[in-house]
């Protein structure tokens, strides 16, 4: 009997363990011309910063705000591509199936630009809900992309914020909510 209980117990932790390790997670890393490595970047040129996600479950739903603040930069420019990005300004790309409603086939992934004028603090949201679709498991990839340039050096922080309705970040159902290797940190250099 102690020897069936010892391999329930150790079960149990493997199982534990496989399911902490495959959480869903989402991290961000920055490309283009103004990305001088992934922790710098060149005043005055366009970069964008990457969202990637790796997922562990089905789910129907999602949510989950950003901020972009700075102790010294007061302003930044959303670089503007009209036509091509799921928001008006176009600064706002979506990638492997969160381009389209490939995915999130309700109304595709919808942007709210709580206050993305330029002038930091900038807060954005993001949301998706499928209809007759599911969520389903990937690796990790990229999902979301967002071009800045920022005019002056300093510091740029990318963190998660609260967004409505959850107030928090979430993947649902089950309500997941999703690791954020942030805050992300950059400095902007002449």
């Amino acid at each position: 009997m102690k020897f069936i209980k010892i391999i329930i117990f150790i079960l149990l932790c493997t199982i534990l363990a496989v399911s902490s390790l495959s959480a869903s997670s989402i991290s961000m890393k920055i490309s283009g011309p103004g990305a001088l490595n992934d922790s710098t970047i060149k005043a005055g040129e366009k970069v964008s910063f990457d969202l990637y996600v790796a997922n562990n479950a089905s789910y129907k739903g999602f949510s989950l705000g950003l901020k972009v603040t700075s102790p010294e930069i007061k302003n930044i420019t959303h670089v503007a591509d009209k036509g091509s990005g799921l928001n008006t300004n176009g600064d706002i790309k979506g990638y492997n199936g969160w381009d389209d409603r490939s995915v999130w086939d309700l109304a595709g992934v919808f942007v709210v630009e709580l206050n993305w004028d330029g002038l930091l603090p900038d807060l954005i949201g993001f949301g998706g809900i499928c209809k007759s679709m599911e969520y389903v498991p990937h690796k990790q990839d990229k999902k979301l992309s967002f071009e800045l340039i920022i005019p002056d050096s300093g510091t740029i922080v990318i963190d998660s914020s609260f967004f409505p309705p959850t107030g928090y970040w979430l993947f649902t159902p089950p309500s997941t909510k999703p690791e954020w290797g942030g805050p992300y940190e950059f400095q902007v250099v002449k």
